[in-house]
Parts: C-alpha cells; structure tokens; sequence
C-alpha cells in the first residue's frame, strides 16, 4: 500500500549499556493534504530539534537512564510508495553525546514507555501512532504503576518537543500519523491526519528489539544422576 503523499521521517537515535545496543524512535511530519508539506528536508529544521530534544532527555527532573545516549538527528523524504528517497537524508549529530540525566536504577533496554500520539477522530486509519521512548527508569509502585506526577511530566515535556519541531521556521510541516490504508475488502485509502494530542500511560510497554545485541552469560549447574 502506498502514502497518500509524500513526508518526512524524523529520527533520533543513540545508543546504551556501554555502546553494546542501539536505539531509534521516530515521528513523521507533514500534511494532510496531497502535495502539502516541505519535503527538501531544511538541514536547519533537523540541527534545531537537537537542542528541544536535548531539553527532554537530559533534564535532571526526567527519567531517563544515564546509561542510554542520543548520538544525533536523523530526517529524510518518504516517499508515495513507502521508500525513503535516499537524496533528501539529513543527519546531525551532537559533538559529545547526550545522557540521561535520572539518578534512578537503569531498568532493561527492552523496557519502554510509550508517547501514544492521537488524531481529532479517535478510531479508524490514521487515528493512533506510537513513540517508545529510550531508557526511561521511573520507579513503579506495588501494583506495577508508573506515577501520574511522571507520566504528566513526560507528556508534557513531549508536548512542548512536538508543538516546537512543528513551530519552526524550517519545520517540513505538522507532525502527522500516516497511515497506508487496508487492502482487500472493505478497501480503505491511506491517510494522512494531524496529531492533536498525546497520552502516557502508567504501565511500561516491551520493545524486544533494544536487547537483541546483547550478549548473555548463563550460570550452569548439573544435576546429580
């Protein structure tokens, strides 16, 4: 299934445990409209979300693990038919990498909250995207809930970082959830929709992929014939 138009893919990436993993999460931003957006990719747009990035992960009131760094900035064109036109990437990296700045024990890497990212219409294509989020060690409670004094802080700090990517003068557009429709029958075209708000929930999710890389020993014992 094809895009309904043309949009950019911004990434942030990094990595942790001592470089033996990396990580990336992403949004899109663009237009709901066909042939809307700017999608030449203003390597200014992608060295201005350094600094709003840097603000949320590093901040000292924020969970996010020391042993997980952001290496740098990552946007490129997506094209109609799902493929990344390789001319139009722009990657900006920080001249030092960046830590967490959370003083609480680092949880593992398969760990991970989730910024769920909302359209105006709350059901149906293009409705609902996700960000998991790296290295993020709030303490939970006797019930496995992550407080709502973290949870509210890290959706609003996510908020600010998106309403600023968006309010640049260099921005490729809104940030957008695009979704590439349904085949079959009922067909649905592919949509592109606005994110007009976010949620973080209580419980922390599961990204298997973050620990793929890391090499595990194992305690061995043998049982007695």
């Amino acid at each position: 299934m094809a895009y309904a138009n043309a949009h950019v893919k911004v990434q942030i990436f990094g990595d942790m445990l001592n470089t033996n993993e990396i990580w990336t999460t992403s949004f899109r931003m663009g237009s709901e409209d066909a042939g809307g957006g700017n999608f030449g990719v203003n390597p200014l747009f992608v060295d201005a979300v350094k600094p709003l990035w840097q603000a949320v992960f590093t901040g000292a009131t924020q969970n996010f693990s020391p042993r997980f760094r952001t290496l740098g900035i990552k946007a490129g064109v997506v094209q109609t038919d799902g493929k990344m036109d390789l001319d139009t990437i722009y990657t900006s990296t920080y001249a030092t990498p960046i830590s967490g700045g959370s003083s609480n024990p680092t949880f593992p890497p398969q760990c991970a909250i989730v910024v769920s990212l909302r359209a105006a219409n709350p059901t149906g294509l293009g409705s609902k995207g996700r960000m998991y989020l790296p290295g993020f060690c709030a303490p939970i409670d006797a019930s496995g809930q992550i407080s709502s004094t973290d949870t509210t802080r890290l959706a609003t700090d996510m908020k600010g970082f998106l309403d600023a990517c968006e309010a640049d003068t260099n921005s490729p557009g809104y940030v957008i959830i695009a979704s590439q429709g349904r085949p079959g029958v009922p067909f649905a075209p592919p949509v592109h929709r606005r994110v007009t708000s976010l949620r973080v929930g209580s419980v922390y999710d599961t990204q298997r992929r973050r620990r793929n890389n890391l090499v595990e020993s194992y305690a061995a014992q043998t049982m007695v014939a």
